[in-house]
């Protein structure tokens, strides 16, 4: 190889490791900033069902502004009223009922708590009821949140049989 060659490589390998350090530092930031500001994390309530029921929390509700459903949605098969966990199996067979507002995260503060899934963020996602129908939306996650393993990028509209993947988590909503 020639000086020219080997010039160039180098120059070629320094742009990779700065792009490299700018994802590491970017994805930091997005973890240490936690949700945007334009979505307020809020929870109303959520009842654990299974053999340890958990009393509901509450906190006051804001205001949020209404969701427009996602182009390409198939048809409606009902409203769920519950997740169920399908993956891990540690954790498989949890349900959790949907009762109004709902976090899922790490975040001790989480509705749904997943502290030992370090695919999630602190504040992942939340589930949320508007006019009768269930929601689900990014809180501005590393990893993403995905419905029936496509990524969103916009509150999401959920029907029965629906999955959702929260880190390396996967929910079936019924």
């Amino acid at each position: 190889m020639s000086e020219a060659q080997l010039n160039v490589l180098n120059y070629a390998f320094l742009a990779l490791l700065y792009l490299f350090f700018a994802r590491v530092l970017w994805a930091v930031w997005s973890e240490v900033r936690g949700p945007r500001v334009g979505n307020p994390p809020m929870q109303t309530g959520v009842q654990r069902v299974g053999p340890d029921q958990t009393a509901p929390a509450s906190r006051p509700a804001a205001a949020v502004p209404t969701a427009k459903p996602v182009k390409g949605l198939r048809a409606k098969r009902g409203v769920p009223s519950k997740l169920v966990v399908l993956q891990p199996k540690v954790r498989k067979g949890s349900a959790y009922q949907i009762t109004n507002d709902l976090n899922l995260g790490r975040a001790t503060s989480c509705a749904i708590g997943l502290p030992d899934d370090t695919f999630a963020s602190q504040l992942h996602a939340r589930v949320y009821v508007r006019d009768g129908e269930v929601w689900v939306e990014d809180l501005g996650s590393t990893n993403g949140t995905h419905v029936n393993g496509a990524r969103i990028s916009a509150p999401q509209m959920m029907a029965v049989g629906d999955r959702l993947q929260v880190g390396s988590t996967i929910f079936e909503a019924e």
